[in-house]
């Protein structure tokens, strides 16, 4: 096993000694409908107090996600979930538990906003919460500039530009949150990654502590730089937007590079064996 080294000639055995592995879901286990080779076998070998799905994109509920992976063939339960949309319901509850919210996202993260106690409304909110919203309208941007040039908070769910699909990539909750800026010259805080607070409660609510944790994603500057800002281990795989070239130039370094989450599996299964 000593032997047994990433893209980049790393010793990877340390990650036998790991216990927790806190994944990205978009362009690190699938694409769309699409499961990456070696993600179910993975899954299946992981006990479920073993792992979490810390994604970005919050165009879904934490139910919606179940069934999804259900559907690809990887049983979780809620409990194996802390999504950006969690990570800002906590915020706002934390930081502005009376205001009113105008939230520009998909119904189903305005659902899981109503269904957490946030009050939502469609005129004078205190603050503006921009996601990954696949619904988008004109007419919700239109309102999003008008609220924050009125001095209503500006906040988002995640920074990410783009997200992957089968036949590329697709604007983000970053992108949406751009349009914004350029027009009302104000910038958003984003709660999601590369924010450490989804490491942070993750193992506040668990038996393990940060030296058992594995961040796994696709993404130097949200995935990989939350790890890098909890001061876990990192992997990075290239089945997503990252690329060995991108990983070589960057400030941002992974603490290993594996071509896809089949290749951690292997890693993994014979550090168990």
């Amino acid at each position: 096993m000593s032997n047994a080294t990433d893209l980049f000639g790393k010793d990877i055995s340390a990650l036998k000694n790991k216990k927790l592995f806190l994944f990205d879901m978009d362009g690190t286990i699938y694409s769309d409908d699409n499961l990456y080779h070696g993600a179910k076998e993975l899954f299946d070998m992981l006990n479920s107090d073993q792992y979490f799905f810390i994604t970005n994109n919050s165009s879904k509920s934490v139910k919606e996600y179940v069934v999804k992976l259900k559907n690809l063939g990887i049983d979780s339960t809620v409990n194996n979930f802390f999504t950006s949309a969690q990570a800002s319901i906590m915020y706002i509850h934390d930081n502005y538990p009376q205001n009113k919210v105008f939230c520009v996202g998909t119904k189903a993260l305005i659902e899981e906003l109503a269904e957490n106690d946030v009050q939502l409304c469609e005129e004078n909110p205190d603050v503006v919460l921009v996601g990954f919203d696949t619904e988008l309208t004109y007419e919700k941007l239109s309102k999003a500039c008008n609220y924050i040039m009125g001095g209503a908070e500006f906040l988002a769910t995640n920074i990410d530009l783009v997200c992957p699909t089968s036949f590329g990539f697709v604007p983000d909750c970053g992108s949406i949150c751009q349009t914004i800026e350029n027009s009302t010259k104000k910038k958003p805080y984003y709660i999601g990654k590369p924010n450490r607070i989804m490491v942070d409660e993750i193992v506040k609510k668990s038996n393990f502590t940060y030296s058992d944790v594995v961040v796994v994603g696709d993404r130097l500057y949200t995935d990989i730089a939350t790890g890098v800002n909890a001061s876990v281990t990192t992997v990075c795989v290239l089945t997503g937007e990252a690329t060995i070239d991108e990983i070589s130039n960057s400030e941002i370094k992974p603490t290993f590079t594996l071509e896809n989450v089949g290749e951690l599996y292997k890693l993994l299964a014979e550090i168990k064996v």
